[in-house]
């Protein structure tokens, strides 16, 4: 069963966006617009995530959390608003929040946020244990030193090349989104572009591949992302 996320926003086209993309992401949406409505919203026993605005008409959504968290609600909270000033972000924690995004904000970092999120309150985010050594066509790569044997001799991976190897390797023949390569990679205080992303592959591909200008163990599915087979 899709996990059901609860939007509490009052700028109507800022709603239908964040609504939209978690429909289109595969997430049940419900929605409210003012303090009372989400109020009401809150108290329900099915919500999985609640995305909740600062700026409501009749109240602020500091206490819309405050008051749920009062009442017992344990499902995450992700504050959105247009408050970027540091104390805003500390009140909002403190009330009960377990994150904060300002506005203007990039849907894919949104929809990373939520999955971190999601994991967090399920207890999942503990990582598989990794194998000491991965093999790819031929090539090696050590995740205890970083040492690699590839297509250019022995090499010593960069920090992020080695982390992006060791999720690839916990996620062999699935397909991965670059927002949560950058989210697993690059942490949520970070986010470079897409197109960082798609550097470090070719970077690995030149390294592992046999033919990096056909790749064979890191594959792009179009529109999806990466995807991994050794």
């Amino acid at each position: 069963m899709a996990e059901k996320i609860l939007v509490i926003e009052d700028e109507a086209l800022v709603r239908d966006l964040v609504v939209l993309n978690l429909k289109h992401a595969g997430y049940e949406v419900t929605s409210a617009a003012t303090f009372a409505a989400g109020a009401a919203a809150l108290a329900q026993p099915d919500v999985g995530l609640a995305i909740v605005d600062v700026m409501l008409p009749g109240g602020e959504g500091f206490q819309l959390v405050r008051d749920a968290r009062d009442a017992g609600a344990r499902y995450p909270i992700l504050m959105l608003t247009a408050r970027s000033e540091v104390q805003a972000k500390v009140r909002g924690l403190d009330c009960g929040a377990d994150d904060y995004l300002t506005k203007p904000f990039d849907v894919a970092e949104l929809l990373a946020r939520i999955r971190s999120l999601l994991r967090r309150a399920s207890g999942s985010v503990a990582a598989a244990p990794r194998a000491l050594e991965l093999g790819v066509a031929g090539f090696s790569v050590r995740f205890d030193t970083g040492r690699a044997v590839t297509s250019e001799g022995e090499v010593t991976l960069s920090d992020k090349e080695l982390k992006l190897m060791e999720l690839f390797s916990r996620n062999v023949d699935k397909v991965l989104a670059r927002a949560d390569i950058l989210e697993e990679v690059w942490g949520m205080d970070a986010f470079p572009t897409d197109r960082t992303i798609d550097n470090f592959v070719l970077r690995l591909r030149r390294l592992f591949e046999p033919n990096p200008e056909s790749p064979v163990h890191f594959v792009t599915v179009r529109g999806r992302g990466y995807l991994f087979r050794p």
